[in-house]
């Protein structure tokens, strides 16, 4: 059962019997609104009556009387799509109101609607029991009874009408019956003129701003997957910084983070504890040639940055003596078995796992909301990545405890198995979208029985030593 699911079977549990308008609002509707995808982001947010910050309150009543003074009604609840307004929600007591609802009580949502300040189509209003929705613009331009409820549903039915609910409601759906009417209004329009040029005519007016509507989309698109970047970046930081030192040196075990990777807080809590560069440059390098491969690379990494940074000559000169030992070399009989496993399950992966995902992912993404399918969709490739990393972690302290013999068995197993899908795997590859592919991923890991990142890092770094060493011979 999905978590939509159990909420929506506590929902249709609650006891209304007596209870007022408040428990209507913090018992149904919020947990409702959650369900069809509102709330999740601040794209996504529910304007409440009294909510701080929030300009909330009409400027105007919606009906004023002459010259006689209107007390300013609010709405209960807007929920809200990129700011924009769809439907004002009127929370009532179940105890006071019970359905069908009174004209008075239909009256003053659907004026809310009309007004100037929101125009949103829908209306619901709900006592928690039962809830109806009433179309407020399709009685403007259709001809419909707008006090007639395009939906109704009780709470014991959530569960049973869910997709009705949904399909009407929901983030991800709620244009589509929009859209619909708006073609209804377009054929009326078409068949009231006689020039046959007035349909194409009609539909380049009224997409007159498609290219520039599509780049405002597209710039806003990029901002929200930066700023998701950044949000993430700015979690993972603070879990870093509430590591202590041994966790932060195990942390060293997964794939280096982007940019402001693992290696700069153990740099940095191991001067903060007093270590110093010599006693760094030795937990570094003490166990390099039974370290996982990931934790290699960062060894290396942080060592790199020692070499530039200390002022210590005898750390100067082992760092530059360790690098130059391993920027080249051929990796450790173990490091080769198990770059040779990462290579094969992530090859494994894009041909068979990949193709077989790619479609629930779809079907998955059509009852999301917009922030999840277009800003940073899930993807084959990040829905196996870290199931890649466990998998490596669980075998690399298998692989550990096997002799040589059996580690040498097992790296020709691998290549073997490895050499019979290369070919098609090279060939998959260069189909797959940009998010399915891992920059330097794991497919070239160890290839050939060395590593590049040892050498890469060196050159980001600036680090030459045959420039150095040339210097130091004049």
């Amino acid at each position: 059962m999905t978590g939509v699911e159990e909420r929506l079977k506590r929902l249709q549990l609650l006891d209304f019997e007596g209870k007022g308008e408040p428990f209507v609002e913090s018992n149904f509707l919020t947990p409702l609104l959650e369900c069809l995808g509102y709330e999740t982001h601040k794209d996504y947010e529910v304007r409440r009556h009294g909510d701080d910050g929030t300009s909330f309150k009409l400027r105007y009543p919606p009906v004023e009387k002459g010259a006689r003074k209107v007390r300013h009604y609010n709405p209960d609840y807007m929920p809200t799509i990129r700011k924009k307004m769809f439907w004002v929600i009127e929370a009532k007591s179940p105890k006071d109101v019970v359905a069908p609802f009174d004209l008075q009580y239909l009256v003053q949502g659907l004026q809310y609607c009309i007004h100037p300040e929101i125009q949103a189509p829908y209306l619901l209003v709900t006592n928690g029991l039962v809830s109806s929705v009433f179309d407020a613009h399709a009685s403007v331009f259709l001809d419909s009874d707008v006090y007639k409820p395009v939906l109704e549903f009780r709470a014991d039915e959530l569960a049973t009408r869910w997709t009705e609910i949904y399909e009407l409601l929901a983030v991800a759906k709620i244009r589509h019956r929009i859209e619909e009417q708006l073609k209804v209004i377009y054929d009326k329009l078409c068949l009231s003129s006689l020039d046959k040029d007035y349909p194409a005519a009609l539909i380049k007016r009224i997409g007159a701003n498609s290219g520039e509507n599509a780049k405002t989309i597209a710039r806003t698109v990029n901002r929200l997957f930066v700023e998701g970047m950044e949000r993430e970046k700015a979690e993972w930081v603070e879990y870093m910084n509430g590591l202590d030192l041994d966790a932060t040196y195990a942390s060293m075990n997964d794939p280096a983070a982007p940019g402001h990777t693992q290696v700069h807080f153990v740099l940095t809590k191991s001067r903060e504890h007093g270590n110093t560069d010599s006693e760094i440059f030795r937990r570094l390098t003490h166990d390099f040639d039974r370290q996982n491969i990931f934790r290699k690379v960062q060894s290396f990494h942080a060592v790199a940055i020692l070499f530039l940074k200390t002022s210590d000559l005898a750390v100067t000169i082992a760092a530059e003596e360790f690098l130059q030992t391993y920027k080249e070399a051929d990796l450790p009989l173990l490091n080769q078995v198990e770059c040779a496993l990462l290579r094969l399950t992530r090859k494994r992966n894009v041909l068979f796992v990949y193709p077989a995902l790619r479609p629930k992912i779809a079907k998955a993404l059509e009852l999301t909301p917009e922030i999840e399918r277009y800003v940073d969709p899930p993807n084959s490739y990040s829905l196996t990545c870290a199931g890649e990393v466990n998998q490596h972690h669980r075998s690399f302290e298998i692989l550990k405890t096997l002799p040589k013999e059996q580690l040498a068995s097992l790296l020709t197993l691998f290549l073997d198995a490895e050499a019979k899908i290369n070919d098609e795997f090279w060939n998959a590859r260069k189909s797959l979208a940009d998010t399915e592919k891992q920059i330097l991923g794991f497919e070239i890991y160890g290839d050939n029985g060395r590593h590049y990142a040892f050498k890469g890092i060196l050159g980001n770094l600036g680090i030459k030593f045959e420039e150095r060493d040339a210097a130091s011979s004049k």
